[in-house]
């Protein structure tokens, strides 16, 4: 194998520790002996040059290729110190070179617009993370808080009806805060309103921790749920803008579990942290995980708003086609020149205008980063437009069932420390948070099925129709699961409860009805986002605000309705309404394309 030697090999330098590297790319295989040859060239080495030791391994010679060329470096003769901070430059140097590198190379395959779809997949990935962290951490400090009820009614004298309060106005406030974010987003651009978001949130946090009253802890709380539901609505949102729509509902699925995860994961935490240190650690480590949340987020999350064409009643299967069609006559332009004139070119920067250059710049630039070219003069505008969809049957259907099976899972985690910690059972708040954990294996159970599968129905038949028209509708088969799991979970745990049964049987209804946290959110957020790909946000950001009102309401008579209509005939009743409300998305599944020509004209 021959060597080709360039007259100035690339090298990089750091001081001492790559004094004694140099970095060579060439596209043979080369190896110390070839290139000791071709940096020293003498008169008597001009015969073939030499090989590999037959004891290195075959895949040693991969290009680009790494290797010290002075054979007596000794890294261990340095300072550790020296060392660890030479390495973690070396690790930030080089990430933020591959970041670039692969932001500038889908930069210039998209002609200087911004395509969040064609990202490179590790940039969304990150994003998607980072949204999920956060979502996380915005039920985990609404939720977790559950298993520390008893020491807070034995600092502040409170009931129980007044513990109850500690999680309804919270979950109002998640709601709530939707209505807030959304249109901010929209005028601003998303990185900067969850920066934004992030700031409040950790500034709610510090003061639950600081709350002296009662009624303080409860409006800190308020104040951070307010801020922690911003990403309810917009990471819905920033999925449809990463990923293609064949893969809305895996990814909303695990935006899904992150969500829930954090209402069942957090008490857990908590009540292990309450037992050990007092509730007010609980809000120190969220506080603490917020921090880190919000610096990742300065670091790896681009802004993924874009302006695009999108025809009335297009769905995102069908814009996403458009897109890439766009790319591709994108990159043949590159080599064929096109005749433009300067109205078409006025419009095509109106429609997408070109974003920052490299990811770095990406990061600090907030100019025009809106889907709103006028900014905050739209908001008030912006503000009033989720209301359009009220008259939708597909975001109806949506609030419903989220909010109704949102309801049920809140009613059993505000319950179980009334349940669990009287006899037989004389659980603490450790054990509490136990019981909590166990319900989230009904979401790590549930996703292959809510997500990768509902996909797989949604390409299933639209294969079998044989049409090139796709419905969104597509994927309400999935909702049978819950249909057949959920309800009867409410049922296992009501009756064990009341008859003073197994713990574990009663864990294994919460996660039957939990379950339904990764089924139907999955389904019908993927169904708006699909059917709505202009107006998705707006119709999420009303969704989300009528399931939390939703659960807020059920949960607020949670203990006049257990007093009235006891455990079991109350959990009956519940589990009525959930079965009702999705049997509703039997004729939805097939007028669902009528009704949204029907209701064009609204939305």
């Amino acid at each position: 194998m021959s060597v080709t030697t360039t007259e100035s090999p690339i090298t990089y330098t750091l001081q001492s520790t790559l004094q004694d590297y140099e970095v060579h790319i060439s596209g043979d295989d080369i190896n110390e002996a070839n290139v000791d040859a071709s940096l020293h060239p003498s008169s008597t080495s001009t015969s073939t040059l030499a090989q590999n030791p037959p004891d290195w391994p075959r895949d040693h010679n991969r290009i680009p290729n790494y290797r010290p060329i002075n054979r007596h470096l000794n890294l261990e003769e340095r300072p550790n110190g020296s060392n660890g901070i030479e390495r973690v430059f070396l690790f930030v140097m080089f990430t933020g070179v591959a970041l670039n590198a692969g932001m500038a190379q889908t930069w210039g395959s998209t002609g200087g617009k911004v395509f969040t779809k064609f990202w490179p997949a590790y940039i969304r990935h990150l994003a998607l993370a980072n949204i999920c962290i956060m979502v996380f951490l915005a039920n985990m400090y609404a939720a977790g808080i559950t298993t520390g009820f008893g020491a807070l009614a034995i600092e502040f004298h409170v009931d129980n009806a007044q513990l109850v309060d500690m999680i309804s106005y919270p979950v109002l406030a998640l709601g709530v805060g939707n209505v807030f974010w959304t249109p901010t987003a929209v005028c601003l651009g998303k990185r900067p309103t969850i920066i934004a978001a992030l700031f409040v949130f950790l500034a709610g946090t510090i003061w639950s921790i600081k709350a002296a009253t009662f009624n303080s802890l409860i409006a800190s709380r308020i104040l951070a749920c307010f801020a922690g539901g911003s990403i309810d609505s917009l990471g819905p949102a920033i999925v449809s803008d990463l990923y293609m729509e064949r893969y809305f509902a895996t990814a909303m699925a695990i935006f899904s579990i992150s969500l829930t995860g954090g209402s069942q994961v957090g008490p857990m935490i908590a009540g292990f942290l309450i037992t050990a240190k007092g509730w007010r650690w609980f809000f120190v480590l969220c506080a603490i995980l917020t921090a880190v949340n919000l610096v990742l987020i300065l670091f790896f999350f681009p802004e993924t708003n874009y302006r695009r064409a999108l025809y009335d009643g297009e769905t995102a299967q069908e814009a996403d086609k458009v897109a890439a069609q766009m790319i591709e006559y994108k990159n043949q332009a590159v080599n064929t020149p096109i005749v433009t004139t300067e109205s078409t070119e006025s419009q095509a920067h109106d429609l997408n205008p070109p974003y920052a250059g490299s990811y770095w710049r990406d990061l600090v630039s907030l100019n025009n980063r809106g889907i709103e070219p006028r900014g905050l003069a739209e908001w008030p505008r912006q503000f009033s437009l989720p209301f359009r969809f009220i008259l939708v049957p597909q975001v109806l259907f949506a609030t419903i069932s989220y909010g109704i099976f949102l309801a049920g899972t809140v009613i059993i985690a505000t319950l179980s420390p009334q349940l669990l910690s009287p006899p037989p059972y004389l659980f603490k708040a450790s054990g509490i948070g136990l019981f909590s954990l166990a319900s989230f294996l009904g979401i790590v159970i549930a996703y292959p099925i809510a997500g990768p599968f509902t996909d797989y129905i949604s390409r299933y038949f639209g294969r079998k129709s044989g049409t090139e028209v796709h419905i969104p509708e597509d994927r309400m088969p999935a909702l049978v699961m819950p249909f057949l799991i959920s309800p009867p979970g409410l049922l296992l745990f009501a009756y064990t409860m009341a008859r003073g049964g197994s713990v574990y049987a009663a864990a294994a209804g919460f996660a039957m009805q939990v379950s339904a946290m990764a089924f139907v959110p999955s389904v019908v957020l993927s169904v708006i986002v699909d059917g709505w790909p202009a107006t998705g946000s707006e119709a999420l950001v009303l969704i989300n605000a009528g399931k939390n009102s939703v659960a807020f309401g059920v949960t607020l008579s949670t203990t006049a309705w257990l007093a009235s209509e006891g455990l079991t005939k109350m959990f009956w009743e519940m589990a009525a309404i959930q079965w009702a409300v999705l049997a509703l998305a039997v004729p939805l599944y097939f007028l669902g394309p009528w009704a949204r020509k029907a209701t064009l004209w609204l939305v």
